[in-house]
């Protein structure tokens, strides 16, 4: 059931504007704003701090998390645009310290559990996340780039503007997806993705010095993507080479596992990049 806060409720732990319509079975923390016209449902808990900006619907078994910003005209957790969904009720997660930006759309799961939304990201205006799609820690998504259902999105990742993504894919921790890049295959971590379709334009060294990771952890990368992408030699071979040659830093690893439990498969190279740009200091 759903009431509309016609006084409204405002004090030092809640803020809740009059014209929005929020369940009385919702789950409200201290320190919420909820703004002008929101619709929010039974099934919805919104945790301490988070302000809910006007025009923004909620609805499903969704968790937001502790000091998020939902800025304005954003709708979380409505039903997937998947034709096998029969009305079951799932929902979104969200983490805490996210901002999502005006007419961002998340929808809930198909079948079974949760769309998720890791902690401190940033999601711009009109992005679009698909059901069951799963987004890892610090994700930034630039202006309507659309992930499709099932989709996974891991750590660091940076996505730019007007990108669009298969369903099923993954994107690797601390990848740069380049502006309208469109793919239908998996994009390996640390590098750089760029172009429709989709190939592989170097070392994101950018985005991991910002990050923080070491310079030899970023050199032995670079050698690492030199080896899978310009040295002639096939996956397999090239990923032994790494796993025998190159200094086995976590990184070097989780690269390595990414190839071997790809079930799409990982995206080329760049073959008109002859990879002069990817000698640079790192």
């Amino acid at each position: 059931m759903l009431t509309t806060a016609r006084k409204g409720l405002i004090n030092q732990t809640l803020i809740i504007h009059p014209t929005a319509i929020i369940s009385k079975e919702a789950k409200i923390a201290s320190g919420v704003n909820i703004g002008p016209y929101c619709v929010i449902g039974p099934g919805v808990e919104i945790k301490e701090n988070t302000y809910i900006g006007p025009h923004v619907i909620i609805e499903g078994k969704t968790e937001i998390g502790a000091n998020c910003k939902l800025i304005a005209a954003c709708s979380i957790g409505l039903p997937p645009q998947d034709i096998s969904y029969k009305g079951e009720l799932t929902g979104v997660k969200i983490g805490e310290n996210t901002v999502i930006r005006e007419y961002v759309t998340i929808h809930r799961a198909v079948k079974e559990g949760f769309t998720v939304i890791g902690k401190d990201c940033f999601l711009m205006n009109c992005a679009h996340i698909g059901h069951n799609a799963r987004l890892g820690n610090n994700v930034i998504m630039a202006s309507s780039s659309i992930l499709a259902g099932y989709t996974i999105v891991e750590d660091f990742v940076f996505i730019s503007a007007l990108c669009v993504t298969h369903q099923h894919c993954r994107i690797g921790e601390s990848a740069m997806v380049g502006g309208m890049t469109g793919t239908r295959l998996d994009l390996p971590p640390y590098f750089m993705a760029d172009g429709r379709p989709a190939k592989i334009r170097g070392v994101n060294k950018v985005g991991l010095r910002r990050r923080g990771i070491k310079a030899e952890v970023r050199i032995e990368l670079m050698k690492a993507y030199k080896m899978i992408y310009l040295s002639g030699l096939n996956t397999a071979n090239a990923l032994e080479k790494i796993e025998t040659g190159l200094m086995q830093f976590d990184e070097i690893k989780k690269l390595v596992n990414f190839f071997k439990t790809s079930k799409r498969g990982v995206v080329g190279r760049d073959i008109e990049n002859d990879g002069s740009d990817n000698d640079i200091e790192v």
